[in-house]
């Protein structure tokens, strides 16, 4: 099959589409932040420890984005494959931050 030009390459992707796909990882993304966070919390993490927990299961969030909605390969739904490992990792980081403390604060209050 012959390469398509990037202008042709361009309108097959639908963007209502996108965008749809865009919210999906940013809600997949808001979820595991809330239970993620609150796990740091519940665990009594502080600190470096509490951002490298993130870093690890934002990284494994990503993995299985990638691994199960996409089927490896993200070109598909995605203009750019590298959105699936960085599209709401920051916004996550918020959430995270939120339920980290929130629960800490809960659980570990007399300690």
């Amino acid at each position: 099959m012959a390469s398509q030009s990037p202008q042709n390459q361009a309108s097959l992707y639908v963007p209502e589409n996108i965008v749809h796909n865009v919210k999906t990882i940013t809600f997949i993304r808001s979820s595991m932040s809330a239970i993620t966070g609150s796990a740091a919390g519940i665990l009594g993490l502080t600190g470096y420890s509490g951002f490298i927990f993130y870093a690890l299961t934002a990284i494994l969030t990503s993995f299985l984005i990638w691994s199960i909605k996409t089927n490896a390969n993200p070109g598909i739904y995605f203009r750019n494959g590298s959105d699936v490992w960085t599209e709401g990792v920051f916004g996550g980081l918020f959430s995270y931050v939120l339920f980290w403390t929130l629960l800490y604060g809960i659980v570990h209050v007399y300690d």
